[in-house]
């Protein structure tokens, strides 16, 4: 790091800690019996790291754009992108159910806002997730680690970390086929992002398969 700025080594040590804290779901941590989950503290890192670092560049609105967001999404490969990630949401959902039924209850236990029955709370909370998580894995994670290697090594690392983040106790078949989903969506997500290079446009994106996962869910 001897050749590195002051404000890329704090990028480089911001990033190192939401890598290490999105390994924590592995350790199986515990407090009064209940699984510590350590991994989700790396969004706010990354949002503190986000609002720190905007504008290093001469850019106040560089990676969350409100003004060109509607614009980006009459962006044909954007539209594409917004399909593939929808199909892959009814896919997944819908074999998982099919074939491991176990998987539903898996999924329970990782996302405790599906058990939200009051409609608005579960949007908003949706939206509050979906939205800090695309600031802080795509905005500030994925864009910062892109400058430092090449996009496609850059967007698989950034999704690793994303599946890993999202990891939950289960059997092996069920755990992996979930994280397997959650890495496919991250790069969709990363696409999306790195096409448009708003926050704003992969927000809706995954609130949209965040919202389709729970009208599924309650069917």
């Amino acid at each position: 790091m001897k050749n590195l700025t002051g404000a890329k080594k704090a990028v480089v040590i911001l990033a190192g800690i939401m890598t290490a804290l999105s390994f924590t779901n592995l350790l199986g941590l515990r407090m009064n019996g209940e699984p510590l989950k350590l991994a989700g503290l790396s969004v706010f890192v990354g949002l503190a790291a986000y609002f720190a670092t905007r504008g290093t560049n001469g850019t106040k609105t560089e990676g969350l754009d409100t003004k060109k967001f509607i614009g980006q999404l009459r962006d044909k490969k954007v539209l594409l992108l917004f399909a593939l990630l929808l199909v892959m949401t009814v896919v997944s959902y819908g074999a998982g159910k099919l074939w491991m039924p176990e998987y539903v209850e898996h999924l329970r236990a990782r996302t405790d806002f599906l058990a939200v029955a009051d409609l608005p709370k579960l949007l908003l909370e949706l939206a509050v997730f979906a939205l800090g998580e695309e600031i802080a894995w795509r905005a500030f994670f994925q864009k910062q680690t892109s400058k430092l290697m090449p996009f496609a090594p850059s967007l698989i690392f950034t999704s690793a970390l994303f599946a890993l983040g999202h990891f939950t106790t289960g059997s092996a078949g069920v755990v992996l086929y979930d994280l397997l989903f959650v890495f496919i969506d991250s790069v969709i997500y990363g696409l999306i992002f790195r096409r448009t290079d708003n926050a704003w446009c992969s927000f809706l994106a995954h609130f949209l398969a965040n919202l389709l996962s729970s009208v599924l869910y309650f069917l």
